[in-house]
């Protein structure tokens, strides 16, 4: 019988741990139509009389979870370019973000592509 050096042991090891970490993570992230926070309500509250009268608030709150993000995105990337940002607005299902801003002391609307944030236009207000 041979035995491993301690060396040897830790690199086996180690290696079939990320094998392990990037098959479940490889699987995660491949499944079609995953959606994390989907599971959690409906795997919570499927059979449940919480689920079926709150399901389209669910939904809705489902679809508001990442226009937050969005906006700061839009925001920094408009402050990056010199302008100081007054207000940003984004609508769910749009290929557009509006950016109202100020650069010296004239005022401008930009419009940024969704989700690539280049510039479309700016135009003077």
């Amino acid at each position: 019988m041979k035995i491993l050096q301690p060396s040897a042991l830790k690199t086996a090891v180690t290696g079939s741990v990320i094998a392990a970490l990037l098959a479940v993570t490889t699987g995660c992230a491949t499944t079609p139509g995953y959606n994390a926070y989907g599971d959690i309500y409906e795997d919570v509250y499927k059979d449940s009389g919480f689920y079926k009268k709150n399901k389209k608030a669910i939904k809705s709150i489902d679809k508001e979870l990442y226009r937050p993000a969005i906006e700061q995105t839009a925001a920094n990337k408009v402050s990056s370019m010199g302008y100081r940002v007054k207000d940003v607005k984004y609508k769910k299902g749009n290929r557009t973000i509006k950016v109202k801003a100020e650069r010296g002391r004239e005022d401008y609307k930009i419009e940024l592509g969704y989700p690539n944030y280049d510039v479309i236009k700016i135009k003077k207000d």
